[in-house]
């Protein structure tokens, strides 16, 4: 039996999601960072002391243990206090960077700043769902504060010492943080729609894991509905009072984004990608993926 994270796993390798680190540093006050918009999805923690985050018309205090998400990339500021003037924000993460790397005073706030990433031409619903500001509180408690606390660890280690790989090391260390920070925000907030909410419940989950692990599979209603243990109806109801879409639809979306990703990153030819996501002919996958993406097959797997 597939476990619930496994359905978002499927999602993260799919859009492949990246991250970039790019410091842990003792920042002495006063100061402050105006991040302009950005195509990518700003991330910060707090390890040490405390500071503040403004994003539109919100004044967030946060403290050691504290992470940010910002998955479209709005403009923010990140201030040690709320009347400090914020400098623009590419300039003061350079000259952090091109600083040794060392704590400085007690009384600074220890930040990691970095960012992640995925491909964006995967236009699958979680990342359409995510909110603009994601805070998650207080990761260095609970069941998962260890790990968090080790992972936080070895990215300062790597930073610090800079031996060969130590930025690749460190990039795939945030990746680990940010689903864990997902995952943590899944448990505070306990969505009830979106893919977000499908994951988390075990049942849905289950046919969602089927639909992503198995898309040449007949899955029909009857199927999908028996996997995840409910009656057809039960299930085609829930699923789409969380999702928005019928199982279906969703289904179909997923065959088509699999096939995309095939056409760019694999040498199959198209009646061997359509095998592959449960289509019978060539004609029927080339209808739907023009209609879904605007696009023949031909020419994305041209333009790759």
């Amino acid at each position: 039996m597939a476990k619930p994270e496994d359905a978002l796993s499927e999602v993260l390798r799919l859009v492949h999601l990246r991250a970039c680190i790019y410091f842990i540093r003792d920042m002495a006050a006063p100061w402050g960072m105006d991040i302009p918009a950005v195509a990518n999805g700003p991330l910060h923690m707090v390890l040490d002391g405390s500071c503040v985050l403004k994003v539109g018309d919100r004044q967030i205090s946060l403290q050691a243990g504290d992470a940010v998400l910002l998955p479209s990339g709005a403009q923010h500021q990140m201030l040690d206090a709320l009347d400090t003037p914020a400098e623009p924000g590419p300039e003061v993460m350079q000259r952090l960077l091109d600083e040794d790397y060392g704590p400085q005073e007690t009384s600074a706030t220890r930040m990691m700043c970095g960012h992640f990433e995925w491909d964006i031409s995967f236009e699958h619903p979680l990342f359409q769902e995510l909110p603009e500001v994601m805070i998650i509180r207080d990761v260095f408690s609970g069941k998962d504060a260890s790990r968090i606390r080790a992972i936080v660890d070895l990215i300062g280690s790597e930073s610090k010492d800079m031996r060969p790989g130590s930025s690749a090391i460190a990039d795939r260390m945030g990746e680990v943080l940010f689903v864990s920070f997902l995952r943590h925000w899944l448990v505070e907030n306990n969505p009830n729609e979106g893919v977000l909410a499908v994951i988390d419940d075990a049942r849905l989950s289950r046919a969602l894991h089927q639909i992503h692990d198995a898309p040449e599979a007949d899955l029909t209603l009857n199927v999908l509905a028996r996997t995840a243990g409910m009656s057809r109806t039960s299930f085609a109801v829930q699923f789409r009072a969380a999702m928005g879409i019928p199982p279906a639809e969703y289904l179909a979306g997923w065959r088509l984004l699999k096939a995309r990703n095939l056409l760019r990153r694999t040498d199959l030819t198209t009646s061997e990608i359509c095998s592959r996501v449960g289509y019978g002919s060539d004609a029927a996958f080339s209808r739907a993926f023009k209609r879904q993406f605007g696009v023949p097959p031909s020419k994305i797997r041209n333009q790759a």
